[in-house]
């Protein structure tokens, strides 16, 4: 019989994990694992690292078992990876935009059972069935088949008034290749713009790996100037990102809780992954509109007393020009008395 690995955190591969509660298997009230069949690369992982053929159809399998005295309701969904603004690669996002260089999403060649209800003190079996591109695939498909627990409406109603509420879910990664050709990531910034997160001011540039290539060990270092000037006015360095073939992402440099102003400024970052180096720079405006409208909504944010300075200065030199004026014309008093 094959060894499987129970997954208590099911989060693909190569480090990347997803947040999920760590409580022990007797109060989970699911739990998934991979069948790991006979055409897995590297079988000493509990993820689908599978080798394929142009236009082969093949059924994975994921073993669901439920240890409780009640019937479980779980949704599954198979995604595509795609790379958060933290520069981690997700697997359960559904709402992120389809990156423009992607070809072939695992959405698009993986379907499942929507929902499947597995019976107490019970197992079963989930068939997610893979048909690949009929022409040969260069690269690496990078996805996840995302299992949450149903929850019914009742128990829906009841935990809208609680701050916490236990919603079990695993990902279980998959990564389809069909050759092992080489294929180099690349880097490219596509925007720069200003941005709030968290109600914090944030400048954003939109960083996208154009090619089927996982990205890994990436450190990125941004600046911002005043445009035409080299006195740097915020920056921002990262480490230990990594970024899903194919994906994009908006990496934010913080402007440290201080007010967006309007004006003409320049980004300019440097990235690097192992022996690559990418060098990016762009121009882009702040206009006033934008920075009312942020600034207002931002929070924390610190106060330009600048107005207040120049109306104390302003202040200061009419006072010493009306006590100059009047001394001048006491002294010409006295000078015509004598």
């Amino acid at each position: 019989m094959k060894k499987r690995n129970l997954l208590v955190f099911l989060m693909g591969f190569m480090s990347l994990l997803i947040g999920i509660n760590k409580v022990s298997a007797a109060e989970m009230s699911f739990l998934v694992q991979a069948d790991i069949p006979t055409n897995q690369v590297d079988k000493s992982q509990s993820y689908f690292d599978l080798r394929m053929k142009p236009g082969q159809a093949q059924d994975l399998t994921v073993e669901m078992r439920n240890d409780t005295k009640d019937d479980v309701t779980v949704e599954v969904l198979p995604n595509t990876a795609i790379t958060n603004d933290n520069g981690i690669v997700e697997y359960n996002n559904t709402t992120k935009k389809r990156d423009s260089s992607l070809k072939v999403g695992f959405k698009d060649i993986a379907t499942a059972d929507k929902e499947v209800t597995i019976p107490a003190k019970s197992t079963k079996l989930l068939k997610i069935h893979v048909q690949m591109p009929k022409n040969e695939y260069t690269g690496t498909i990078l996805g996840g088949v995302y299992f949450t627990e149903k929850t019914s409406a009742e128990t829906n109603k009841t935990q809208k008034g609680s701050q916490i509420v236990n919603r079990y879910a695993y990902v279980i990664g998959v990564k389809l290749t069909e050759n092992d050709q080489v294929v180099n990531p690349a880097l490219k910034l596509n925007s720069v713009k200003a941005d709030q997160v968290n109600y914090r001011n944030v400048v954003t540039a939109n960083i996208q790996n154009t090619e089927s290539a996982i990205l890994t060990d990436l450190s990125i270092k941004g600046q911002i100037y005043r445009q035409g000037q080299k006195e740097v006015l915020y920056q921002a360095t990262r480490k230990n990102l990594r970024m899903a073939p194919n994906s994009n992402f908006d990496y934010g440099i913080s402007l440290n809780n201080k007010a967006f102003k309007p004006g003409k400024y320049t980004f300019k970052g440097v990235a690097k992954s192992k022996d690559k180096t990418w060098r990016f720079e762009k121009d882009f405006e702040i206009k006033g509109e934008t920075a009312s409208k942020y600034n207002k909504k931002a929070v924390s944010l610190e106060k330009d007393n600048t107005w207040i300075y120049i109306l104390i200065g302003v202040i200061i030199f009419v006072l010493l020009l009306i006590v100059i004026l009047v001394l001048m014309r006491k002294l010409k008093k006295a000078r015509d008395v004598d």
